[in-house]
């Protein structure tokens, strides 16, 4: 299991980090940590053909000072088809607005809105619905 966490706090990586390593009965094997979306859009585009490289799933943050992460998935979008492998992306917010829910669903890579601080069984059901949907867990 390959994961990206996209996140402008460096506080959300360390706290995914431990808790992917507190609760996950599954082996992770790489956690890959940005603050910069547009660096891992390029390496997603550099490296769509290697599947050992890319990532099963991608934690993305919405609101990041550089690039969106409404503007990452939209140009993610435009790449998708050139990748390789099925990667699934959870957006991590605080935002409770029900506008940002909603639009977090017209985007067929996105499984799921999580809010943020990421809860225990938040994390469980994300893994548990990856596992059943065929993911690499």
């Amino acid at each position: 299991m390959n994961l990206f966490i996209i996140d402008d706090d460096p506080v959300q990586h360390f706290i995914m980090e431990r808790m992917l390593n507190l609760y996950l009965k599954i082996p992770v094997d790489q956690v890959t940590h940005s603050d910069n979306a547009d660096e891992i859009l390029k390496f997603l585009e550099v490296n769509s053909d290697n599947t050992d490289r890319l990532p099963d799933m991608i934690f993305l943050d919405l609101n990041m000072p550089i690039m969106s992460g409404w503007d990452f998935l939209e140009r993610y979008k435009s790449i998708q088809k050139k990748i390789t492998k099925l990667i699934t992306i959870y957006i991590m917010s605080s935002s409770v607005d029900p506008r940002d829910i909603s639009r977090s669903k017209k985007y067929r890579s996105v499984k799921d809105y999580v809010l943020k601080p990421v809860t225990r069984p938040a994390l469980e059901k994300i893994f548990e619905i990856s596992s059943v949907s065929g993911s690499h867990i």
